[in-house]
């Protein structure tokens, strides 16, 4: 079936074109980035130049700019360093960064999200206020992957600086996305200490991605060996990818997800709570990113939804994509409060810069029928039931 509707930005955004054209130019470049000859000389340069397309998108230094093979391999980096004695990790994280936690000896104490998925800057205080060690980490997403919602960093890192703690932010989501209010991710501003970020979320090729790490917060090296990456990160860097990333940072830059994006938003919402006037929109009352829809229909599994929206050619996701490709209740609206069966039926459409209003249309359409379907065929089932114990009481 060929996708005549891609809604799932968040999960993977489409190749840009420019990454596309940079990483064509980099398959002819031969030479290893740590070889003196010219073709050696040529895809360093071609490394240093992307690094500072990836550090202007961020608002960071170059030099705090580590290319890595994604956003995983950043979170197992940061957060399995053995100098964290305490690890403060809402359970509205991604998966990547709850299961490195538990993989590091530190106490992990969960931190309290509100109804809409804001973390609790107050308790967080208090949280910190109780600790016993000076070697704490506090890990927050910038932007949440299936809700889209936004979280105050500077706070968050106002409250971490008082107690000496650093900041990690998973910031995949974020980077190069406008949030409602018409702000956008700045490393600088916000000063966490350390952020994941990956390629494939604005444009740019899977499988490479970047710690950005404040000076003076240098980790010890998760991958040892020849010492490329500033002598941080070994390994000979992946110069297609690294290349295609730092096009696709330039072009993400000179053309962030804004306002049509966020009109475009506003209009699936509008007509998703049109064609069903009991659906649930998740994280209305936060901050979220302007390209990012969650919403669920009581009673609707996501897994039904997902599927039944596939065959007719739409793609949209349940939750955060992960290998498995399983579909399940959603981790993240449990921790936001919700019960077990609706966190089992919020989808998330999420959208970007190339996406069409028939794209937009077809997706409405296609919900809108499905919804009709089941509405009608649950009517039937129910004047079945009246029927039969009509009849059994005959």
């Amino acid at each position: 079936m060929t996708v005549k509707a891609y809604l799932d930005w968040n999960g993977a955004a489409p190749l840009c074109a420019e990454s596309r054209e940079a990483m064509g130019r980099a398959m002819d470049v031969v030479g290893n980035p740590s070889s003196i000859h010219a073709g050696g000389r040529q895809a360093k340069a071609m490394i240093d130049a992307a690094r500072e397309e990836v550090a202007a998108l961020v608002d960071c230094a170059p030099a705090e700019v580590i290319f890595t093979s994604g956003a995983t391999e950043v979170c197992n980096w940061v957060l399995r360093d053995p100098r964290w004695t305490s690890l403060f990790v809402p359970a509205t994280e991604h998966q990547a960064v709850l299961m490195a936690a538990e993989r590091n000896d530190a106490n992990m104490l969960t931190l309290s999200v509100s109804g809409d998925g804001v973390v609790d800057i107050n308790l967080l205080r208090q949280f910190l206020s109780a600790k016993s060690d000076r070697a704490s980490l506090v890990c927050v997403q910038a932007a949440n992957s299936e809700t889209g919602v936004v979280q105050d960093m500077e706070s968050i890192v106002g409250a971490a600086n008082a107690f000496d703690c650093h900041v990690f932010t998973d910031a995949c989501q974020a980077v190069g996305r406008k949030d409602d209010a018409g702000g956008m991710f700045s490393f600088a501003r916000s000063g966490v200490h350390y952020a994941a970020i990956t390629a494939e979320k604005f444009g740019g090729p899977a499988g490479v991605g970047a710690l950005i790490v404040r000076a003076g917060c240098e980790l010890k090296p998760f991958i040892v060996g020849g010492g490329q990456e500033l002598r941080h990160r070994s390994g000979t860097e992946n110069l297609i990818g690294i290349v295609g990333m730092g096009a696709a940072a330039r072009a993400a830059r000179e053309n962030p997800v804004g306002r049509q994006v966020l009109e475009m938003s506003a209009y699936i919402r509008s007509m998703v709570a049109t064609v069903a006037d009991e659906v649930q929109e998740i994280g209305r009352g936060a901050p979220r990113l302007v390209n990012t829809t969650c919403f669920a229909v009581p009673g609707w599994k996501a897994s039904t939804q997902t599927m039944q929206l596939d065959l007719q050619g739409v793609a949209v996701s349940a939750g955060s994509a992960c290998s498995s490709g399983k579909v399940s209740e959603s981790k993240v609206l449990r921790a936001m409060g919700y019960d077990r069966a609706l966190a089992s039926c919020a989808i998330r459409a999420s959208i970007g810069p190339a996406t069409t209003e028939a794209e937009i249309a077809r997706f409405i359409d296609v919900w809108g029928a499905l919804y009709r379907d089941r509405a009608a065929a649950t009517r039937r089932d129910l004047i079945d039931i009246d029927k039969l114990k009509g009849t059994s009481h005959g």
